[in-house]
């Protein structure tokens, strides 16, 4: 087997799309029902954008993905991964970075598990560069160093194995989806008609905050803190994790003092309007809101504020939504139920809930299993024998 030191080495192509594609029309069919366009910051198909036949025709003419191609994201933002399927045509996005395997040296699934590994998604991150947009050089991409290629030959083991694993974690968020489908529609026929009001009159939002910066004792601690970002990108609208901790000590201040499990977060900032509910006792910062259950159970405040913020969006119409106050809860308005009217929905939504919750908290330990065993299989230190136990005994 040749010798795979860097990314340039693995792949028998790597293309900046920027400047292999021509630019897309940017009214009518670039709309239209028809073949997705992936870009940057779109990694699911589901959600792309579609184009006509024509336009992909044209826009292709230069390059155009085959089964096995890899788009990797290279700005806004840098790192997200997709790996072209088995009959499915894709235009890939001017802030796309195509990757072709080479064939017979490197397995297409093998190399999108390395692409997308923690490890190498942070050296992506160090490698990015631009002050304003962070950017990844396509020279860069190359020389991206490959450290320890197994052979050919036990790369679609390792692949299918931890294939197993993404397998499962895709069945669990379709499971929590449906679920959580359910459990919404429930809770909406179950207010319907409801006499409602003031949202500001029901609920009291708790405010936020961040411990400074320049105090390290205050951080990595055992006290999750949410953040925007963690509400975002919550699998299902459920946070069971976040990407920075507090300390004991920092969440003592009353504006960092953990909400309990089922409080339901909500954005006021940057990305406004988004709503997760908590799977963890978690502190908040301070570009959200959050809400604890009490006289509306967790069940239906999950969706009673996502509502709410619906209402908000729809306020807004025509005008820039950039921020949610306290003020915005004497416009919105909320069911206005007693205790045992509320008991009655949240005997139907909330067990839905704790089955989508615990999909996503399976599929955590599975994504977690999955990326702890892709550098073992690599060095050589677990065999793919001794690694499919591992797979069966959390799949």
């Amino acid at each position: 087997m040749p010798r795979v030191d860097t990314l340039g080495d693995a792949c028998s192509e790597i293309v900046d799309c920027a400047h292999k594609t021509a630019p897309i029309d940017q009214d009518g069919e670039y709309f239209a029902v028809g073949t997705p366009a992936m870009r940057g910051n779109t990694i699911d198909y589901s959600q792309a954008r579609r184009i006509s036949k024509d336009t992909f025709d044209r826009w292709t003419t230069r390059l155009r993905p085959e089964c096995g191609d890899l788009l990797l994201a290279r700005e806004a933002p840098v790192g997200p991964v997709v790996r072209v399927p088995e009959a499915e045509n894709v235009a890939p996005g001017q802030r796309t970075v195509l990757l072709r395997p080479r064939p017979g040296v490197v397995e297409s699934r093998f190399l999108y598990y390395y692409l997308t590994s923690p490890s190498t998604q942070s050296a992506l991150q160090v490698k990015a560069s631009g002050s304003t947009v962070p950017h990844l050089n396509v020279a860069d991409v190359r020389l991206l160093p490959t450290p320890g290629f197994p052979d050919y030959s036990e790369q679609q083991p390792i692949a299918e194995v931890l294939g197993a694993l993404d397998d499962k974690i895709a069945a669990n968020d379709r499971l929590a989806g449906i679920v959580l489908e359910l459990a919404r529609t429930s809770y909406t026929q179950a207010i319907e008609g409801r006499t409602t009001a003031v949202m500001a009159s029901v609920l009291e939002p708790v405010l936020g905050g961040t411990p400074s910066r320049s105090d390290a004792s205050s951080w990595d601690g055992t006290i999750p803190w949410v953040s925007a970002k963690d509400i975002t990108g919550a699998t299902q609208g459920i946070v069971i994790s976040t990407a920075e901790k507090i300390s004991q000590s920092a969440a003592s201040v009353k504006r960092l003092r953990p909400l309990p499990v089922g409080s339901v977060v909500l954005t006021a900032r940057g990305t406004v309007g988004a709503v997760a509910r908590l799977g963890i006792a978690s502190a908040i910062n301070q570009s959200c809101y959050g809400f604890v259950p009490g006289s509306i159970p967790a069940g239906c405040l999950m969706y009673l504020i996502e509502n709410a913020s619906d209402q908000a969006r729809a306020m807004a119409h025509g005008s820039v939504f950039d921020t949610i106050t306290m003020r915005t809860f004497e416009h919105v308005r909320v069911p206005k139920l007693n205790m045992s009217e509320w008991a009655r929905i949240e005997s139907v939504v909330q067990p839905l809930i704790a089955s989508a919750q615990q999909a996503v908290s399976e599929s955590s330990v599975l994504a977690r299993t999955r990326d702890e065993l892709l550098p073992l299989l690599m060095s050589g230190k677990v065999g793919v024998r001794e690694a499919e136990k591992v797979a069966e005994g959390v799949v």
